[in-house]
């Protein structure tokens, strides 16, 4: 079971650090892709203030993998933190259709969440 867990938090670590480094290095590309406006302005430090938090996510989960029986404890933060960005991104989409795509795209958190706390169930002491 450790080696499943390794995988399944190594895999969110990659898809966290991916998202953040593409929102960090390619915001141009991905607004366009995602059919949204473009991020400018004051907007950055939003934009960027998310990445960095996308990015800190994914240390945390690779830091989980290495041990996951040590920080059993935060991966239920990692499942509530994948839950709240889904959430937060449909409400979002049902103001604004433009929003729909990065919500789609969004929604993949709510498998690992649900791995997530589906590992959790399995392992519970």
């Amino acid at each position: 079971m450790q080696t499943y867990a390794r995988w399944l938090l190594g895999l969110a670590a990659v898809a966290n650090l991916g998202f953040a480094a593409v929102l960090f290095f390619a915001k141009a590309p991905m607004a366009t892709v995602l059919g949204v406006d473009p991020i400018a302005g004051t907007n950055l430090v939003f934009a960027n203030l998310a990445a960095s938090l996308i990015a800190a996510f994914g240390y945390g989960y690779a830091r989980i993998a290495l041990d996951p029986a040590g920080f059993r404890p935060l991966i239920q933060l990692g499942a509530g933190g994948k839950l709240a960005a889904v959430a937060l991104a449909w409400i979002a989409a049902l103001g604004d259709p433009h929003a729909v795509k990065l919500a789609i795209l969004i929604s993949g958190d709510a498998l690992f969440a649900g791995l997530f706390l589906d590992y959790l169930r399995r392992t519970a002491r």
